[in-house]
């Protein structure tokens, strides 16, 4: 039990000290659907906020030579070291291949990002390409995501899970990898309202309250 208590302590200190260039304004869930996806950054992602009633849709361009937080909607963002992202072209992708040597990407990868908030208010943020990244026992070489909600972060249990394909889990079945893998725990920051969990994949990412019969509706 040391090894993963000591996972999410080093986790902790990390994203307290070099992670703030990923803390954003906390989500704003009042504002106007209409204006979803008017507020766009010319290097890709977005800052407006999140809601149920709309889903905010962008483009963000990963420079692989680059360090760079991307906003994905108020309050959220991914951070991704330089040189951590595997080339699409060369590389595996499922299950059993994310701890694998890949080739590290040598030009930009274009993802294009839906984001929203399901029925229960919880986050989700799906991307449209199956990339992984490169596989490293440094924490300061992972890719980090960043979901803001005041309340999940109180909660013991809330956590970002993984999910194959977010549009479909209406039954839930995402997938707490931290279970399998405690650097992927989810850190929970009750100050400043942030979820923060290392991700090794893309695909599909939902906060959730953790209980294990949680469903979704989309």
């Amino acid at each position: 039990m040391k090894k993963p208590m000591q996972l999410v302590l080093l986790l902790t200190a990390m994203l307290a000290a070099g992670c703030s260039d990923a803390t954003m304004a906390p989500t704003a869930n009042t504002a106007d659907p209409g204006d979803a996806t008017d507020v766009v950054l010319p290097g890709g992602g977005a800052t407006a906020a999140l809601t149920s009633a709309d889903t905010l849709r962008f483009t963000f361009v990963i420079d692989p030579y680059r360090a760079r937080s991307y906003d994905l909607g108020a309050g959220n963002a991914i951070v991704f070291p330089a040189g951590s992202v595997c080339d699409p072209n060369r590389s595996t992708y499922g299950n059993g291949e994310w701890d694998r040597p890949c080739t590290a990407a040598t030009s930009s990868v274009t993802i294009q990002t839906k984001a929203w908030l399901d029925a229960r208010g919880y986050a989700h943020v799906d991307f449209d390409r199956h990339v992984r990244f490169v596989p490293s026992s440094n924490p300061s070489r992972w890719v980090m995501l960043t979901l803001s909600d005041y309340g999940a972060s109180l909660s013991p249990w809330a956590t970002i899970k993984y999910c194959k394909d977010v549009k479909h889990d209406s039954k839930g079945n995402c997938e707490d990898e931290a279970k399998k893998d405690p650097s992927l725990a989810t850190v929970r920051n009750p100050v400043t309202g942030k979820l923060t969990r290392r991700v090794k994949h893309f695909s599909g990412y939902s906060l959730t309250s953790g209980r294990e019969d949680e469903g979704y509706e989309f």
